[in-house]
């Protein structure tokens, strides 16, 4: 083909798609995109062992929730004790029998505080394993947190670079002919690695294979140059 220009521009547009390709490769598979996936994947691993752990410990929950549930019921009836006996209107007989009442109260409160403390001991290597669980997710988080931060601005200027290199590709393949556009979109979809390349003396620069005069001559005289082993274009 008699127009060397437009075939060197192959060799433009190619540089041009495969920084594309690069880009879009790197915003799916970059460091940071895969140390973020590492990060959820050890996050999820965590997660899970906690959820684990705490089904083992199934029993011991639902005895905290009713321990709980009593602690709360009587530290309200001592907080409603408390603000009857600042009653200045009390007599001797009533306040006896709120202080007894406050006593009385007081005491069972003891005697849930010492339920879960004996609760807690029994169930003391399993809590701490929750705990330790609970800590390592802790200190994931604000490292999950900072490299998703620094994937978004990533992604922000490969984004912007993509968006560059497409309007210099739109410009550069606005003055191919259509023939030159259907063999590269072709060549492409065929998955032809170097579509178009200096040769280097008598050896394609798309393949790297040796060819023979005759096969040289086959070349210059086709009508886009192109190797007889990978399709390539010469120029």
């Amino acid at each position: 083909m008699n127009e060397p220009f437009l075939l060197s521009n192959l060799i433009d547009l190619q540089d041009i798609d495969n920084e594309i390709t690069k880009l879009i490769k790197k915003k799916s598979e970059g460091d940071t995109v895969l140390e973020l996936k590492k990060l959820e994947q050890k996050y999820k691993e965590i997660t899970k062992a906690i959820e684990i752990s705490k089904e083992a410990m199934e029993d011991y929950f639902n005895e905290k929730k009713d321990f709980d549930k009593k602690l709360l019921e009587n530290e309200n009836k001592l907080s409603s004790i408390e603000m009857k006996l600042q009653d200045t209107k009390l007599n001797a007989s009533e306040l006896q029998n709120y202080n007894l009442q406050k006593s009385n109260v007081q005491v069972l409160i003891e005697d849930v505080f010492k339920s879960l403390d004996l609760l807690n001991n029994n169930n003391k290597d399993g809590l701490i394993e929750i705990e330790k669980f609970q800590n390592e997710l802790s200190s994931l988080k604000p490292k999950l947190v900072e490299i998703s931060k620094m994937l978004q601005i990533e992604w922000k200027d490969i984004d912007s670079n993509i968006s560059k290199h497409e309007q210099e590709k739109s410009n550069l393949i606005s003055s191919f002919p259509d023939e030159i556009k259907f063999l590269y979109d072709e060549l492409k979809s065929q998955g032809v690695e170097i579509i178009a390349a200096y040769k280097n003396d008598s050896q394609c620069g798309c393949c790297g294979v040796s060819l023979t005069s005759s096969e040289m001559d086959s070349v210059q005289e086709s009508k886009f140059q192109q190797c007889p082993y990978c399709q390539g274009v010469l120029i």
